[in-house]
């Protein structure tokens, strides 16, 4: 009795289910229906409807064209060996490798800290991507030792180590302040550098710098990406050739360092492109010509995003900021107006798909310069001037061996001091 009447309950709520999704899709055509041959007053709150109509059309066209193009492209990366940083974020590098990941790449991702956070981290990358070639390095961007010391590390093999490209998302953006009602709070690295210059500019630099060899080293078939994200705020930025870390220029505002750590990193990367080529070029074998041009540098502004550091500046580092300026009053502009982290990551990994950047369709050692999933052209005169990006390249290297002396110098002392204690 019992189950006759549970059954005879669960056929009406099915019918009850399914008259109404049949009412659901009918209202349209009754809608329309209505309009067409009774007029539009019989429609309930047409004037309402009318009146909300032109701004709910516009904040979907204006929504349409804020997330940007979605990358087309799909490579398979089975048995592929790629270094990636700024993976960490929940945002964009996030979403980045989970895409390669699911695509079959080994991933080596380097992080400031490799604690009890991002060993869970990996866990769960690998759980929800079916890869269990995800790994995880301490390689603080901001600290040159620990840089040197990983780079190092990974040169001393033989033979050379597999590595298809090196995907850069990482990066620092301070709060910039309020102008004239609060001075800027300069942070340091540990080796004395601001931080943004540290993290942007000097470890990248010195990253890709110091793993020279293993690009060179790959076979002439292999196809190497070097990645680097960079931000349209490096058109506000200035260029130091006698002071490239910037350690004598005052610090009075954190947008420039930022800014110029980012154009500085461009400019330097678009000469990192010609020593490769040039290096490859030299190291022909059996008679065989290489153009080198199987190693590619790409820049990647990815756009706007809502990412840590958009959230960090607008509220100037403030948690009340955070949670009364930017997630009650802004963030509904924001969310019109700026890419999620998912829709940032399709850049990059246009970059990294594209049949674009084989060689066999690039023409010339120029780095090319991807937006919105299109290959666009850099507009400053700097992106220009070869004999600048040179002289920028080899003073930044000066000045980075001249740091590392000097820390090591340091290094030593305290190990000294403490041994004795």
């Amino acid at each position: 009795m019992k189950n006759a009447l549970s059954k005879k309950t669960t056929s009406v709520s099915d019918d009850l289910d399914s008259q109404h999704s049949c009412k659901a899709a009918r209202m349209p055509i009754n809608v329309i229906g209505t309009a067409l041959m009774e007029g539009t007053d019989k429609i309930p709150y047409y004037t309402e409807i009318k009146a909300l109509a032109p701004y709910v059309i516009t904040a979907g066209v204006v929504k349409y064209w804020s997330r940007g193009t979605t990358n087309t492209w799909e490579r398979k990366l089975h048995g592929k060996v790629y270094l990636v940083t700024g993976a960490t974020s929940q945002g964009m590098g996030t979403s980045v490798v989970l895409e390669m990941a699911r695509l079959g790449a080994q991933l080596i991702i380097l992080t400031r800290n490799v604690d009890e956070w991002s060993t869970e981290w990996v866990h769960d990358l690998r759980e929800r991507s079916g890869n269990d070639l995800i790994y995880m390095e301490k390689c603080d961007l901001s600290n040159l030792y620990q840089v040197r010391k990983f780079a190092t590390g990974w040169l001393d093999n033989s033979p050379p180590r597999r590595l298809d490209g090196v995907i850069v998302m990482s990066g620092d953006m301070e709060p910039w302040g309020v102008p004239r009602l609060s001075k800027p709070l300069r942070k340091s690295s540990a080796d004395g550098l601001e931080l943004q210059i540290a993290t942007n500019y000097a470890g990248v630099f010195h990253l890709l710098d110091l793993l020279q060899p293993s690009f060179k080293a790959q076979p002439p078939d292999r196809d190497i990406r070097i990645i680097v994200t960079t931000c349209w705020l490096q058109s506000m930025g200035n260029v130091e050739l006698k002071d490239p870390l910037w350690q004598n220029v005052k610090y009075d505002s954190s947008l420039k360092f930022f800014a110029s750590s980012k154009l500085q990193l461009s400019l330097c990367m678009l000469e990192l492109q010609r020593r490769i080529a040039k290096g490859i070029r030299k190291q022909q074998k059996d008679g065989v010509e290489r153009t080198g041009r199987n190693v590619s540098v790409t820049l990647v502004q990815p756009g706007t995003m809502r990412s840590h550091s958009l959230r960090r500046v607008l509220s100037n580092g403030s948690v009340i900021l955070l949670l009364l300026l930017y997630c009650m009053v802004l963030y509904p502009f924001l969310f019109l107006l700026t890419k999620s982290g998912r829709r940032g990551a399709q850049s990059v990994l246009y970059a990294l798909m594209t049949p674009e950047l084989e060689e066999v369709n690039l023409k010339e050692d120029e780095v090319k310069y991807i937006s919105d999933c299109s290959i666009v052209k850099l507009v400053r005169k700097e992106f220009q001037d070869e004999a600048l990006q040179r002289e920028l390249y080899d003073s930044t290297r000066n000045e980075i061996e001249k740091l590392e002396k000097k820390m090591a110098v340091k290094r030593n002392a305290r190990k000294k001091t403490t041994s004795r204690q």
